[in-house]
């Protein structure tokens, strides 16, 4: 049975992804921008800077269009999407919707045709040409993401955003990692019957489907040629190492920015960030900064857990459960278990076959069918982070922001680390830049799959829906809304990343030299430091659109993009409930991590009276330890309603036990398309830490 069940998955899936494929060849999505979507051309009102004193200005790096092959899939009719988001609607998003101050479309680069990679390029500089350079109201810029996956934690690196300092200086074509799983189906050669065998409306079935794969998937990659004279051929890129080489070798300035990195559905269950630290998997000069959250969660935390436990023969062994996790495969013990003392047998051979299974499957496709009829509310918690903020679904601790900033690596002699400033953004699929300045509309603003009624004849339901949110923001302290600004200040990680909420933070080292040094700067010192945290809660939001938006686009365009609600924000502010102090001391020994990790390790109350909140501390062991140090900030405001606020939605008994959940279905017959799963949690920012060196540390 669970051999059918594993059988029909794949081919549902392979079916419907050649529907996509079908559909997005015969959409005017390839080679050229449908006439129906163009830039506005008009700016927002303009900003007026300062030119001394530095500002912060909202961003989103992380953003899809339907040229992306997952963004098209779940934007046909077939699984109730929204239809195209070409190009042109991210820009009009972000300057009118979400009113950003720059942005960058990330398309994933190994499903880019040329002619999509160079409507994307003409859409980013007409967008950004809308307003002049001595007044803009938005950014645009270039970029792509190298989407990387793989079996073993060896070779898995996860998924990049290439975001580039110019627009007129781009590649001919972007780098991918060569052919996804995705690629690899299409470019099967069972594909062309497929469309003759899908049920599905004739008149919708376009076999100029067989013209794309055979143009896309016959051009072969340049590595693979001896010679490229007259040959188009597509840019590839297996691992990281490569693809620095290659943004060298282009001579293009460019960050690398890994994110979606304790998401299971992609990393391996063994998966470290602290691997990439051997044989130049990282370049500290381009990787700069990572992505702590987004639409697909947080990815901040480290706690040392497993979801199973390699043995020397290489099978795994099932692990206890802890309080701040519940591993899967005990819990489909406990299921089993649980059905047997109904059943008043003993069944202790087959509990522990069944965790003993599934934790040789932790990575497999369809593992909870492992368990027959069991639904998704009997698995209760298990495979999640317990207690914390939004964390990503199936979460892998040793890919956490947390675990990769107190990882150091010995390496010929070379000392390797990650110096990386933390941003947020969407990773939003349906062109939505900056899609969470509003608590509503889950599947739009989110990248729950669909966007309106119920798909009850064609997904079952998966826990996976429950932990999509709007998404969060990078800001950037920079002096003025000009692009070489922006990126230096990215450059230099003078940034931090927000769920979403406009929170205004600053986090300062006192120099008794140099007066105040800004988050994101490394420091040489043997004295004791002394920091300063500053932080205003973003504006509270009135419901609709502001006047110039209904001025600049259509009734029908505020509908279909902005769902009739923009930025648009009140003369009140939110509250500042909290300051939570981070202290990281990394470490050589990978293994005892989790001791080098103080989290939180101060944590001040505010009384914030609508004036925001400011305290100062110090490190009095810093400079007796004799260890580099890094720290960093989170700001929290006062609890409000938020989008996969509580994913499982976790009903508890008298004793914090959880007793019953109702996951955020996104398909099925318990789908409510009037439910956006909200729950009241407190929003927050993210500093970049500042970096301490004691000049006496051996390491």
């Amino acid at each position: 049975m669970i051999k059918i069940l594993k059988i029909f998955g794949f081919l549902l899936l392979f079916v419907l992804l050649i529907i996509a494929y079908v559909l997005i060849s015969s959409s005017g999505l390839i080679g050229k921008l449908p006439q129906d979507f163009e830039i506005i051309e008009s700016p927002r009102p303009q900003i007026k800077n300062s030119i001394n004193t530095n500002q912060i200005f909202f961003g989103d790096l992380h953003v899809h269009t339907t040229f992306s092959q997952d963004a098209f899939l779940f934007s046909l009719p077939v699984v109730q999407g929204e239809g195209a988001h070409p190009p042109a609607d991210a820009c009009n998003f972000a300057r009118f919707c979400s009113s950003l101050d720059f942005f960058s479309i990330t398309d994933h680069a190994e499903g880019l045709t040329k002619e999509m990679w160079q409507d994307t390029i003409t859409s980013i500089r007409n967008c950004d040409a809308v307003s002049n350079e001595d007044e803009k109201d938005l950014i645009a810029f270039a970029g792509w993401e190298w989407t990387q996956m793989a079996s073993t934690p060896e070779t898995h690196y996860g998924h990049k955003n290439i975001i580039l300092r110019d627009i007129d200086k781009v590649p001919e074509k972007p780098i991918g990692a060569g052919l996804s799983g995705l690629d690899l189906m299409i470019k099967h050669e069972a594909a062309p019957l497929l469309p003759l065998i899908i049920d599905f409306p004739p008149e919708q079935i376009d076999f100029d489907f067989l013209k794309y794969r055979s143009t896309t998937y016959s051009e072969p990659f340049c590595a693979d040629l001896e010679d490229m004279n007259g040959i188009n051929c597509k840019e590839k890129a297996e691992n990281p190492k490569q693809l620095f080489e290659k943004l060298d070798e282009l001579e293009l300035e460019a960050l690398v920015i890994p994110h979606g990195t304790t998401w299971g559905i992609h990393a391996p269950a063994d998966s470290a960030l602290s691997l990439q630290l051997f044989n130049d998997q990282h370049d500290p000069e381009r990787q700069r900064l990572i992505e702590v959250y987004s639409g697909h969660g947080n990815s901040e935390i480290y706690k040392n857990f497993k979801h199973a436990v390699k043995q020397d023969d290489g099978t795994y062994l099932c692990p206890d459960p802890t309080d701040d996790f519940e591993p899967c495969c005990w819990r489909a013990g406990e299921i089993i278990r649980q059905r047997c003392e109904n059943e008043e047998k003993s069944c202790t051979a087959e509990v522990e076959k069944v965790k003993k299974d599934f934790a040789n499957d932790i990575s497999g496709f369809l593992r909870f069918g492992l368990v027959e009829n069991a639904t998704p509310e009997d698995w209760m918690q298990c495979g999640q982070l317990k207690d914390e903020f939004l964390p990503a679904y199936t979460y892998r601790p040793s890919m956490s922001v947390q675990a990769a900033l107190a990882s150091k690596v010995k390496e010929k002699d070379v000392l390797n680390a990650f110096k990386l400033g933390l941003i947020g953004s969407t990773d939003n699929h349906k062109a939505r830049a900056g899609a969470g300045y509003k608590e509503f509309a889950r599947k739009s603003m989110g990248d729950s799959w669909g966007a309106k009624d119920n798909l009850t004849w064609l997904f079952p339901p998966e826990r996976g829906a429950s932990f999509y949110s709007t998404g969060g923001l990078v800001a950037v302290h920079a002096p003025a809304l000009e692009r070489n600004e922006i990126y230096n200040s990215l450059y230099e990680r003078k940034v931090y990343a927000t769920s979403g909420e406009r929170i205004l933070l600053w986090f300062s080292l006192f120099d008794s030299k140099k007066g105040l040094i800004p988050m994101g700067n490394e420091v040489t010192t043997s004295e004791e430091p002394l920091f300063e945290v500053r932080a205003i809660g973003s504006f509270k939001q009135k419901p609709g659109c502001p006047d110039y938006v209904y001025t600049a686009m259509s009734a029908e365009d505020i509908s279909r993009l902005c769902l009739n609600e923009c930025y648009n924000p009140s003369n009140e502010r939110n509250k500042i409930e909290r300051i939570e102090i981070v202290k990281i001391t990394p470490t050589t020994d990978l293994k005892a991590i989790s001791k080098n990790i103080k989290d939180p390790w101060k944590t001040f109350i505010c009384d914030d009276k609508g004036e925001g909140c400011s305290v100062k501390f110090s490190d009095e062991d810093y400079s007796s330890s004799i260890k580099s140090s890094l720290y960093y900030v989170r700001a929290i405001q006062e609890e409000s309603d938020v989008v996969g606020g509580d994913p499982l939605r976790c009903e508890f008994n008298e004793v914090g036990e959880c007793i019953e959940i109702r996951p955020c279905y996104a398909s099925g017959p318990d789908f409510d398309p009037k439910d956006d799963c909200l729950a009241s949690v407190g929003e927050r920012a993210w500093s970049s830490p500042i970096f301490l060196t004691h000049p006496m540390s051996i390491y």
